[in-house]
């Protein structure tokens, strides 16, 4: 396994100490059983969020191979508005992009959840084997279409080469963002597995202006999923938005 997840962190402004401390949680493990809702509710997260105004984010996240269990799994990120207390599902409009398994393989995805429409989800094709053997890091980002406030336009690429893999656009969806999430969502009960994957370059948009994260956000982790800031490598203690971490189960 840690062959095939070689990941490249110098490109991220990480040193070698990287490369040891991530082949000893690589291991992973399975057949855990958790209590993780349903499709469609009470899910667990390990997740960093941070509150604001931002019309977008990006980031870039190592892709994975992901195992299912009974339900899903997924790494990703999400642009929230929460227009009252609630948990990603509930009580909020939001947009949604990264990689997940819902039993097809590991896909890429975008979702939206509007008042008009309510929730959609759309796998837009399967994360290439090749990006998969080695972790290749893969750029996301969402953000308020300039002309029409009520669409916001998804991007996935390659970030290496720059390469666009993905444009889609959720339009219909007026909201007022006030908070960005990145993690792993996990839904069911057993035998979901994903390995260590890692976020950076994390950055707020804010009318079309791109700045790194700064602050270390709030930190959610229901174990399953695991996750938080790589060692040393918060936000606070960086100037590349931090290396954010998370692994089931």
């Amino acid at each position: 396994m840690i062959a095939r997840h070689r990941i490249n962190p110098r490109h991220h402004g990480f040193a070698a100490p990287f490369f040891f401390a991530a082949a000893l949680l690589l291991s992973g493990c399975g057949g855990q059983t958790y209590s993780c809702g349903t499709a469609d509710a009470n899910h667990c997260y390990g997740t960093v969020s941070w509150t604001g105004s931002p019309t977008g984010f990006s980031m870039e996240l190592t892709a994975v191979p992901l195992t299912s269990g009974d339900i899903f799994i997924d790494d990703e990120g999400w642009l929230v508005d929460y227009y009252n207390s609630g948990n990603p599902l509930y009580g909020a409009y939001w947009v949604e992009t990264g990689e997940t398994n819902q039993g097809f393989g590991t896909q890429y995805f975008w979702a939206n959840n509007s008042a008009e429409w309510g929730f959609e989800s759309y796998m837009l094709g399967p994360v290439a084997t090749s990006d998969l053997n080695t972790a290749a890091w893969i750029a996301y980002k969402i953000n308020q279409d300039p002309t029409t406030s009520s669409s916001w336009n998804v991007t996935i690429s390659r970030a290496a080469t720059g390469e666009v893999l993905y444009t889609e656009q959720a339009g219909d969806t007026p909201m007022s963002p006030n908070t960005i999430l990145a993690g792993q969502e996990l839904a069911g009960s057993q035998n979901a597995q994903a390995p260590l994957a890692f976020f950076s370059q994390n950055k707020t948009i804010h009318n079309g202006s791109a700045t790194f994260e700064t602050t270390d956000g709030s930190v959610r982790a229901d174990h399953p999923p695991n996750a938080g800031w790589w060692f040393n490598s918060a936000p606070s203690q960086t100037s590349n938005g931090g290396m954010f971490f998370t692994d089931c189960c």
